[in-house]
Order: C-alpha cells, then sequence, then structure tokens
C-alpha cells in the first residue's frame, strides 16, 4: 500500500469502493421487489432510494471536478428497477475510471471552485473531493446494508481490510 496520498492512492481507494459495492450489489440481488422498495422511514428510504441516491451524488461529484454543475439529483423515478440503476451506475463507474486515469499527481493539489445545487460557490482540492467521494459511498454503502438487514436482507462486511485481504490472498495487487 503507499506510503503517502497519490495517485496509486487514489486508485487504490476506488477500486475497493467499486469492489464493495459489487459486494453490495450482491446482497441487493437477493431482494424481492417489494423488499426493494420497501420505505423502512430512514435516510433515503429504501434499498432502491440509497443505491439512487449514492450514484447520483458520485456522477455530481466528478461533474464538479469537471466543471459542470448540476441543478437536481437524479430521480428514483427515472431509475424505477435494479436494472435502470445498474446500467446507469455502470456508465458513472466508466465515466469515473476515465476521469481518474487521466489525472496527472500534480491535478491532486489543484483546487477547483463549483457550485452547489441550492448555487452556494466553494473552492476545494481535487484530494480531498475525490478522498470525499469514497467516504461518503461508504457511508451510503453501510445505510444501504442496514436498510437491506431491516427488510429482512443478507448482508456482507464491506471494510477496506477485507478488500485488501481478498486481494493479497488472491496473490494480486490490491
Amino acid at each position: 500500500m503507499p506510503k503517502k496520498m497519490n495517485l496509486d492512492s487514489i486508485h487504490l481507494m476506488y477500486r475497493y469502493n467499486y469492489w464493495a459495492w459489487a459486494r453490495v450489489w450482491a446482497c441487493v440481488d437477493t431482494l424481492s421487489d417489494a423488499q426493494f422498495s420497501q420505505d423502512v422511514g430512514y435516510s433515503m428510504r429504501s434499498v432502491h432510494g440509497q443505491l439512487v441516491h449514492a450514484m447520483s451524488a458520485e456522477a455530481l461529484w466528478f461533474s464538479r471536478l469537471q466543471g459542470t454543475s448540476w441543478r437536481s439529483m437524479y430521480k428514483n423515478e427515472d431509475y424505477p428497477t435494479r436494472d435502470a440503476i445498474r446500467t446507469k451506475w455502470r456508465e458513472v463507474e466508466a465515466e469515473v475510471w476515465h476521469y481518474l486515469n487521466k489525472l496527472t499527481p500534480d491535478d491532486l493539489n489543484e483546487t477547483f471552485t463549483y457550485r452547489t445545487m441550492s448555487g452556494v460557490e466553494y473552492t476545494d482540492s481535487r484530494l480531498q473531493v475525490l478522498i470525499h467521494v469514497v467516504n461518503h459511498a461508504t457511508d451510503h454503502r453501510a445505510q444501504t446494508l442496514a436498510t437491506i438487514h431491516q427488510v429482512g436482507g443478507e448482508t456482507v462486511e464491506q471494510d477496506l481490510i477485507f478488500y485488501l485481504r481478498e486481494k493479497r490472498s488472491a496473490g494480486e495487487q490490491p
């Protein structure tokens, strides 16, 4: 594992992020349609809502990193099924990797200015936002797993250490 935050560290974090989401998706796939859309009265209200929010937030931040601001998040009704979410999810993931693979070490230290959906302007470093996106995803994976458990589904571990151990035991570079 890299000793300091650099492009290798960022790539590791995003490989972990998508590994963990794949594990969550495996749990999602075992749910009935009723479980998938069941309103539990928490956070994004359902597994469906959690997935749409997480996907939307990631796409939003990567749009900001590339100079585009949004006016609204994705809506559940625009992605009514798991297949619809998964199709868009794969597009977002491909866009993320396209962006990450073009980054240079100097890019990480650059700041950029963006506006929130409510019009407030902020300036942050690319590095901090890239870390934030993975942290936000971890939060929503945990919420998604809690919601899956609440509706009667099976869940899995998603911690970074499990990813690292799995890769090492397979003889792969994390």
